[in-house]
């Protein structure tokens, strides 16, 4: 299932021996922007990639924040999160190192943050930035 607009994921953890009291459910925006703010801390990752140029002018004229642009969240059947990651590198990166350091960090950081268990994090180079 691909989350999009107003879904939600639920997280359900254990409260260490006490009853559970309600669920927790995180906005599918808030995954896809700690996954980009783990990206963008990436050497050699010059920005998030956002496809569809018009909505990057209307995100800006609005002034709308578009941190969690470039990421697309979809919920496994097991439970798992697949994150595929669109990015902008600079020239002169090296793609494998760049690649895997991306999907180490944004890894990293939804576990830390959230908890939720990661099948997969696809990088995906969008474009070149020449300086």
């Amino acid at each position: 299932m691909s989350l999009d607009g107003g879904e939600r994921l639920e997280l359900v953890h254990g409260t260490g021996g006490r009853e559970r009291l309600g669920t927790v459910r995180v906005a599918n925006e808030v995954v896809a922007r700690i996954s980009a703010l783990a990206a963008l801390e990436v050497d050699g990752v010059h920005a998030m990639y956002q496809a569809g140029g018009g909505c990057q002018q209307l995100d800006r004229i609005l002034r709308r924040p578009a941190a969690h642009r470039g990421v697309r969240v979809e919920l496994l059947d097991d439970d798992r999160l697949r994150l595929d990651v669109f990015v902008v590198m600079e020239a002169g990166t090296q793609l494998p190192v760049m690649g895997a350091t991306v999907q180490g960090r944004v890894a990293d950081a939804i576990d830390r943050m959230l908890g939720l268990a990661i099948a997969e994090v696809n990088v995906f180079v969008s474009e070149v930035v020449f300086s």
